[in-house]
């Protein structure tokens, strides 16, 4: 028995060894995304998340039946929230630490599936993004849903290494998170899906586990199915806010994915080159293309392009949507870069210089173009007396209300109650407002961000010119609006 000792000792530290780059890449996201968390402004569609996450399980399935979101992250919160509070730092700590945990995976996959140097530089890619670091830094599901994505495509690699029925059963419940947390977990499962069925090499026994998990994962979407096909009828009849593509965007959204146009050019380049040396090689030896390699390009390739011409006739290529598309680009960076990596000088320059140009363009205080704190402030100056502040579209009450009196915004089931009571409204239209609110009113203040969406005839504006004149017109930033209006003398 005591000759087993010593090896033991030395596998379990052979072990704590080969954690240690894991554990650093962890350690490293931490910092770098938790340095200014609590810097932006709570804004966009964050506000109305930790809203509606403050309400019961009831209220808050009853209000995603609306709504194009899945539970899973209003639940999270929801239950975060009861123990750390609304604060800035609070909800954005979930975020931060789930985009952490996912260069941790990047990095888990290229090793065990590509090669360290792979793993290296597509988990490094990741973290000195500035893309996915916005998303660490947002009280939304993109930073979860893109973790669980990495974490189903190493489970399916995995069980196509060797397979075993917990795996396959991880790999449903997994998949069932996926959809619980986004809707696009269906592209993402349908990708895997096109792995198994279209590249040579998962076998009918491969073919067979992975049907048995998809059954799993069906049957435990199952009472949410009937909501997300009527959400995504919804979407089909109404058509959505978000815009049809031009061709151009196949390379803005790469270009989100890089920081910056130079690091986007080098790392195209790079997947360019690295995937040619690799056709000539494998074409030049007769070697053909493994599983695990065909797989990283339908990662990426399949549910980009899929993405972009589906959205000709219902608008989603739009870059959190594209999120969880962008670690199969990093991954399949890395493993260019390793493929062009065939010399000691060339297996040292070329991931450096990969990995530099997108160090030399990170920002860790990467700006949301928000300020709803200065136009909270500012709004407050101008308001006084019998002034009416009108807010469109209505869901920009929730920053106004988080912003102006965080105890109002926690009054989950009487927060417009308390923001009219300060004649404060948030509306969808002119006809929401009352003329009886006008006629009292000496002047306006109408606060607004793509009133379009909600107001597309501008019935606001003509409401209010009929009896009131635009005096002075603010703009906070890049997207805010404030117009003041006094009553014609």
């Amino acid at each position: 028995m005591e000759s087993g000792y010593p090896s033991e000792n030395l596998s379990r530290t052979q072990a704590l060894v080969n954690m240690l780059p894991a554990a650093g890449l962890f350690l490293l996201n931490i910092v770098v995304k938790s340095w200014f968390l609590g810097t932006r402004d709570i804004a966009m569609d964050e506000p109305f998340t930790i809203f509606h996450a403050q309400g019961s399980l009831p209220e808050i399935f009853a209000m995603l039946r609306t709504e194009n979101n899945p539970p899973l992250f209003f639940l999270i919160l929801d239950y975060w929230i009861r123990l750390f509070g609304i604060g800035a730092v609070s909800v954005r700590f979930l975020p931060m630490v789930f985009s952490s945990l996912t260069a941790v995976f990047i990095y888990l996959t290229g090793k065990r599936f590509f090669s360290m140097r792979a793993a290296i530089v597509a988990s490094l890619l990741f973290t000195f993004s500035n893309f996915n670091l916005v998303f660490a830094h947002e009280a939304r599901v993109y930073s979860l849903f893109t973790l669980l994505t990495v974490v189903s495509v190493y489970l399916l690699f995995a069980q196509h290494e060797k397979q075993s029925r917990a795996k396959v059963v991880l790999l449903a419940v997994v998949n069932s998170l996926l959809l619980y947390a986004h809707f696009f977990g269906a592209v993402v499962i349908f990708t895997e899906l096109l792995m198994m069925l279209a590249i040579p090499g998962s076998g009918k026994r491969g073919l067979k586990w992975f049907a048995v998990s998809l059954g799993v994962t069906l049957l435990l979407y199952l009472p949410y199915l009937p909501l997300m096909l009527g959400r995504f009828g919804a979407a089909t009849h109404r058509g959505t806010w978000v815009g049809k593509p031009v061709i151009s965007d196949l390379y803005t959204m790469v270009r989100r994915y890089c920081n910056e146009p130079v690091p986007a050019v080098i790392l195209l380049i790079l997947v360019a080159t690295g995937t040619g040396y690799d056709i000539v090689r494998r074409l030049r030896d007769k070697i053909p293309a493994g599983w695990y390699t065909r797989s990283v390009y339908t990662w990426f390739f399949v549910p980009y392009l899929g993405m972009f011409l589906v959205s000709f006739l219902i608008p989603v290529f739009l870059d959190r949507y594209t999120v969880f598309i962008s670690i199969g680009f990093y991954l399949l960076a890395g493993v260019s870069a390793d493929r062009l990596s065939r010399s000691e000088w060339a297996g040292l320059l070329i991931p450096a210089c990969a990995v530099a140009v997108m160090l030399f363009t990170f920002n860790p205080n990467t700006d949301n173009k928000r300020r709803f704190r200065e136009a909270v402030a500012t709004i407050r100056t101008l308001k006084s007396g019998s002034a009416l502040v009108i807010i469109c579209p209505p869901w920009l009450g929730y920053g106004f209300a988080y912003h102006y009196d965080p105890a109002v915004f926690m009054d989950y089931h009487a927060m417009n109650t308390r923001l009219n009571a300060d004649r404060i409204y948030p509306v969808s239209n002119a006809s929401m407002i009352g003329t009886r609110l006008l006629e009292g009113a000496g002047s306006v203040i109408y606060f607004e961000e793509w009133a379009s969406i909600a107001d597309p005839d501008n019935s606001i504006g003509a409401a209010l010119g009929k009896s009131f004149v635009q005096t002075r017109e603010v703009k906070i930033y890049e997207s805010f609006m404030i117009h003041e209006y006094h009553r014609r003398k």
